[in-house]
């Protein structure tokens, strides 16, 4: 099947494994190459099919999915892989697969349909594959959108010459330092600096699919004394967003909590909606930026958390004076809110193409044309540090 994405399924429950086989194995782009029962026959098939995709059950009988991950990483074989697991356990091993390399969780209801196969798994493969194929290809920008900075080559790396290469300044000894293109955060900074924004009271950031392991790159590198509060609302259930937090205050410097109700933000901590809640922020009678939830309980977003709430609430709030980041996720959240701060002189970024593992919520805010700056998820910590740097002097 010329040009098939070859996927390999590893699940030990005959019903699921059947479901899965029956929706992937019908999908034109897509060949079901394998279907295995356990580690061990996951392991071999991995190593000599070479699928692009395995779709693995976290609690595979003989080799579980972390042994799994562990070998594959030991050995450097390198695959995308989609780890399933359930909603009432495993928070741990889900985070400690992320850590190990896994693509994304998917987080199995009680009761698994094919409508939640279909959105969860078969388009999830076919957002990263065509995201992945793009990549491949050389980018030739909109006009609207200043990419001068955004530099890409044919084989989906970024070009930075040895001699491009800096390091993050220490603020402390817990910072985890993460190369980044010195030209090219320098060629950012002086172009947003143009703009004349009104210095920032917060940074807020809405990010999906591939989240969590765009966060624990990113946020290692922002320092324990970043003068700024930073807001994240991630789709997530609310099951696993207490072990995000955990996963990320392990590899951080700056504080990581979970959002609580009415609480005041503070700089040099970063705020992650709780899973179940919409997170926004209102001003007390005092000037204080505070946190409030919306439980909607009419359903009208279809995430939770929400971006757009987040990013509605900052426009209502500050007007002017706030930095919003759209980053990798599948669909289009977050762009009406985007729309609102990007018009109301907010400085607004989104993630670049070649470092989301799904460009679905970064195209959107860019082909609305509600961004000002596309960095690399490699950049974004660096520009943040070295742009407040420049505001708060």
């Amino acid at each position: 099947m010329l040009g098939a994405i070859r996927v390999l399924i590893a699940e030990d429950s005959k019903i699921i494994s059947g479901m899965l086989n029956n929706i992937l194995a019908n999908h034109y782009r897509i060949n079901v190459v394998s279907l295995v029962n356990n580690g061990i026959d996951a392991y071999k098939s991995i190593v000599s099919i070479k699928p692009d995709f395995v779709v693995m059950e976290i609690d595979l009988p003989l080799m579980g999915g972390i042994e799994l991950l562990k070998l594959l990483k030991k050995e450097n074989i390198q695959v995308n892989i989609l780890v399933m697991t359930s909603l009432t356990k495993n928070k741990d091993l889900s985070s400690r697969a992320l850590e190990l390399g896994a693509l994304d969780i998917i987080y199995k209801p009680r009761n698994v349909s094919i409508d939640f196969l279909k959105e969860n798994v078969l388009n999830k493969i076919i957002e990263i594959s065509k995201n992945n194929r793009e990549n491949s290809l050389e980018f030739v920008p909109e006009s609207s959108i200043d990419y001068s900075f955004n530099f890409l080559n044919n084989s989906n790396k970024k070009v930075i010459d040895e001699s491009e290469k800096t390091e993050i300044d220490k603020f402390d000894d817990n910072v985890r330092i993460i190369p980044f293109n010195q030209k090219q955060v320098a060629t950012a900074i002086t172009k947003v600096l143009k703009f004349k924004f009104n210095t920032p009271k917060l940074v807020a950031i809405g990010i999906s699919t591939g989240g969590p392991r765009a966060l624990r790159i990113m946020l290692p590198s922002i320092p324990s004394d970043f003068p700024l509060p930073i807001l994240i609302s991630q789709h997530i259930p609310k099951e696993f967003s207490s072990s995000l937090i955990s996963s990320l205050q392990d590899i951080c410097s700056i504080k990581i909590k979970e959002a609580t109700l009415d609480e005041e933000l503070m700089p040099s901590v970063v705020y992650i909606s709780p899973g179940d809640k919409n997170m926004g922020i209102y001003m007390d009678s005092a000037g204080r930026l505070k946190i409030k939830f919306y439980p909607d309980t009419e359903k009208k977003f279809i995430y939770t958390p929400c971006v757009d709430y987040l990013f509605n609430t900052i426009d209502d709030v500050l007007i002017d004076k706030a930095i919003a980041i759209v980053m990798t996720g599948m669909g289009n959240d977050g762009t009406e809110g985007m729309i609102k701060l990007h018009n109301h002189n907010n400085l607004t970024i989104a993630q670049d193409r070649a470092s989301c593992t799904v460009y679905g919520m970064p195209r959107s805010v860019i082909e609305n044309k509600a961004v000002h700056l596309v960095l690399s998820l490699y950049d974004i910590a660096e520009f943040l540090i070295q742009y407040m740097r420049l505001k708060i002097r």
